[in-house]
Parts: C-alpha cells; structure tokens; sequence
C-alpha cells in the first residue's frame, strides 16, 4: 500500500518556492518518497480556494511521512516555508 502526501502552496516569492522545492525533494527521497505531480494551476471545485501549487508525493506508508515531517532534515525547510509560502497537506493511504 502507499500512501500519498497532497500538499497545496501560495508562494509570496518563487525564487524562494524553487530553492525550497529543489532542497526538499531531497530530504524526501532519503525518507523512501517521490514526486507524483505538480501543478502550477489546480482547479477547486468546492469550498476551497485553488493554491498556486498543488504537489502530490508519494511514500511507502504514513510513518514513512511522519519520519519525513518531523525530521531534523526538514525542520529548519518547514520554517523557510513558512517565511515565503501558505501551505497545506493530507495524507491518503491508499
């Protein structure tokens, strides 16, 4: 079973959403995930507001998102996030 991370972005600068994005997908490689898709114009169909970008990463399970998530790898990439960006993110197994 795998299990998805969909993940939603409003950058307030791209030059900053690049740097992000090109050093996180490290860090989610080395916790066994991998891009799906990203898209620069989703569409929302009900009450929510459509994001800049929707992004869906793909991992072996939930705690594999977890460990992801709550590592010291990522730490100090989720707080230059939260310095450029509004963010999001469910978790699906499927």
């Amino acid at each position: 079973m795998s299990t998805y991370m969909v993940i939603h972005v409003t950058p307030r600068d791209e030059e900053k959403m690049a740097e992000y994005e090109e050093r996180t997908l490290a860090v989610v490689a080395r916790y066994g995930g991998r891009p799906v898709a990203r898209d620069t114009s989703p569409r929302a169909l009900e009450n929510v507001e459509a994001p800049a970008i929707a992004v869906i990463l793909e991992f072996p399970s939930k705690e594999h998102v977890d460990a992801f998530y709550h590592s010291e790898e990522y730490a100090p990439l989720k707080e230059f996030r939260h310095s450029f960006a509004d963010a999001g993110a469910l978790i699906l197994d499927v």
